[in-house]
């Protein structure tokens, strides 16, 4: 396993999300809905939870926001098609995992 250091933001990124919270399917720049409201994944925190910067700005500023990745979360491909749905922390839906 490479080292921190030698990881793009991309790579460590998915890395935490696989060590600390199991989903391998979440990236950067993804889009996600958050409790019924759009957003873009900016990052993880030190919790392990997602950094989201939610896209009405209006109501939410511009400040991101601290959600965790399996409670309320809709996660959405490239295309706009949803690969993951988290429903109060329960898993409705999810992209089958391959074994390593």
């Amino acid at each position: 396993m490479a080292t921190s250091q030698q990881l793009t933001k991309d790579e460590q990124f998915l890395e935490d999300m696989i060590r600390c919270r199991s989903i391998e399917f979440a990236r950067l720049g993804m889009t996600v809905e958050v409790n019924g409201v759009m957003g873009t994944i900016e990052g993880i925190n030190p919790s392990a939870n997602l950094d989201v910067r939610f896209t009405d700005q209006l109501e939410h500023d511009d400040n991101l926001h601290n959600c965790h990745p399996t409670w309320n979360v809709k996660y959405f491909d490239q295309n706009g098609k949803v690969i993951a749905h988290f429903d109060d922390s329960k898993c409705v839906l999810r992209p089958e995992r391959t074994p390593a």
